[in-house]
């Protein structure tokens, strides 16, 4: 009986490994997502025999049989390694080349994160995200002028002629960005898992620089997605198949006269 419950963990850990791949192709064009990957450990053995003790030639023995009771998932691990930078013609995208994250607030004025820089403009000249978030630190778009973002993060605005720096970006950074809330619409909470944010100057002291005119796109690679698909539908397939043996065993005992 054990053989059965122990294939069937395996059943539902390729299941887990298989939504998340799914997850992750059917983000592939998602600006700003980051995949995740699936890591399991093995469940806790049971002591069939405690060996020890000498041969009869004196030497040490160790016969302790230990079998296994299957897999579970023990985290789905978000890799949050740089996409591509996708051009962009609009002067409200941006795009973070390197380390960190935009500083967002939502309407509730509750403090949240985003790799997605596909940012507007409300009526009141403020940058939001397309969810309504706004863009920490107070910059506001004059109307009819236009503005460039600098690397360094420092908006510019150009009306009647004239510029004039009108704001500056600030990005957060985290010492487990894994430990991440995701909230979806690329949105992330700290957690005590991430711990708190550390906020820097774009290009300064290990923080990415930001690049106007661009977006970032997401970081799935679709040929390893494939494999790993390929992978845990033949591990599904053989963990199976184990129940299936398995199953065919216990007949035979059971026909036993």
């Amino acid at each position: 009986m054990r053989s059965l419950f122990t294939a069937a963990t395996g059943m539902k850990a390729q299941q887990v490994r298989i939504d998340n791949i799914s997850n992750n192709l059917a983000n592939v064009n998602t600006t700003g997502f980051k995949k995740g990957t699936a890591e399991f450990e093995d469940l806790y053995y049971q002591k069939v025999r405690t060996g020890g003790g000498e041969t009869a030639a004196g030497a040490q023995r160790n016969d302790t049989v230990e079998i296994g009771h299957g897999t579970r998932t023990a985290q789905v691990a978000r890799d949050f390694g740089q996409g591509a930078l996708v051009e962009s013609s609009t002067a409200t995208d941006m795009a973070i080349m390197g380390d960190g994250f935009f500083v967002v607030e939502s309407p509730e004025g509750e403090e949240l994160y985003t790799r997605n820089g596909n940012f507007g403009v409300d009526a009141e000249g403020n940058l939001i995200t397309a969810g309504g978030e706004k863009l920490a630190g107070g910059i506001t778009i004059p109307e009819g002028g236009s503005f460039n973002v600098a690397e360094d993060g420092i908006i510019t605005s150009i009306l009647d002629g004239e510029e004039s720096q009108i704001g500056q970006i600030e990005l957060a950074r985290f010492s487990n960005p894994a430990g991440l809330e995701g909230l979806g619409a690329g949105l992330y909470r700290a957690t005590d898992s991430s711990g708190d944010a550390s906020r820097g100057t774009p290009g300064v002291e290990g923080y990415g620089g930001v690049r106007g005119y661009a977006l970032e796109g997401s970081n799935v690679d679709v040929a390893e997605e494939l494999i790993a698909m390929i992978m845990a539908q033949r591990s599904y397939e053989l963990t199976s198949k184990a129940i299936s043996t398995a199953d065919e065993m216990l007949q035979m005992t059971n026909q036993l006269k």
